[in-house]
């Protein structure tokens, strides 16, 4: 009897074990992070809690993005670059002077708990710890004129604005409805106010401002980050639904050409990104863009044609 027990036990058991091993595979698979869980603007919360925003861009397994407190204050814009892991994002945000030099490095992690994002992490600047709880905001994108757009997460679209009673955004492509109402009232012919100018870095850098006035108007913040030049828009700026960040930042003789990077709210499918073309004169820059790959998007994009004033100096700025 029990020369028969033990071999029959061991058999059971490697039967046990063979059916669980794919059970807890599968369950490892469904646990794997979803990038659209983490993709997009987060805010903190709560009173007395100080303001802290990121913006995610998502790109296999690969992250970038930004980090600012009073997003519309350009002196708190930093970077992100970081991974998208089995775990969660891992990143270190990089926090630049005004000539591109690393002034310090926050390292941290942040995981997707039921519906809102805990970060931890360690500040650079006095080695102190820190957690924060953070939501999306909870007032969703702001209508853009003549198209709806979409948001993660998931949820109906924020209905199109009329182009009489909204003022369009660089950051959106406005659909054909957007395109023949800008017909009905086409604006003189531009006139640049002189020759564009040859570019560098350091007479780009700085804030730029347009498409609109108040509070929705767009700030365009671009800072120099070692060699290069990364940045971000927003306005409003107190909503991350509403900024997103400005990459693959290049220059060619008077040429400036950047993406405006949609993660988690915008006309069609997301991500997605508008694609800037630049040129500057005296205190203008005027810009073009047109959303990318529209027919995968399902968008009727045309270009929009728009001025920045600027550059404010980013220390300026301090305290908006």
């Amino acid at each position: 009897m029990s020369r028969w027990n033990t071999p029959m036990r061991r058999r059971i058991g490697l039967l046990a074990l063979t059916a669980w091993l794919p059970a807890v595979a599968g369950a490892a698979v469904a646990a794997a992070p979803n990038a659209d869980d983490y993709r997009g603007g987060w805010e903190t919360f709560g009173a007395g809690v100080a303001a802290h925003v990121y913006e995610f861009s998502i790109r296999g397994e690969r992250v970038r993005g930004i980090y600012c407190g009073e997003c519309s204050d350009a002196t708190t814009l930093a970077f992100v670059d970081g991974d998208l892991t089995a775990s969660g994002l891992t990143f270190v945000v990089t926090h630049v002077n005004d000539d591109g030099s690393v002034a310090y490095r926050d390292h941290a992690r942040a995981r997707f708990v039921n519906g809102q994002l805990i970060v931890n992490g360690t500040s650079g600047r006095d080695g102190q710890r820190f957690e924060w709880t953070m939501r999306k905001d909870p007032r969703g994108p702001a209508p853009v004129p003549g198209t709806p757009v979409n948001r993660l997460p998931p949820a109906p679209p924020v209905a199109a604005a009329s182009a009489a009673s909204a003022t369009p955004s660089a950051t959106a492509a406005p659909s054909a409805t957007g395109a023949r109402a800008a017909q009905r009232f086409q604006p003189p012919p531009y006139v640049a106010p002189g020759p564009w100018e040859t570019l560098s870095p350091s007479r780009v850098a700085g804030v730029w401002l347009g498409f609109g006035a108040g509070i929705i108007k767009q700030f365009f913040i671009i800072r120099r980050v070692g060699h290069g030049l990364r940045g971000m828009v927003c306005g409003p700026c107190d909503n991350p639904y509403t900024m997103a960040a400005l990459d693959d930042i290049h220059i060619q003789g008077d040429t400036l050409t950047f993406n405006i990077l949609h993660e988690d709210w915008g006309p069609g499918s997301l991500p997605s990104h508008n694609q800037v073309t630049a040129h500057i004169a005296d205190n203008e820059m005027r810009i073009s863009t047109e959303l990318n790959n529209t027919q995968t998007h399902g968008v009727a994009g045309f270009e929009v044609h728009a001025s920045l004033y600027g550059p404010v100096a980013i220390e300026a700025t301090a305290g908006n």
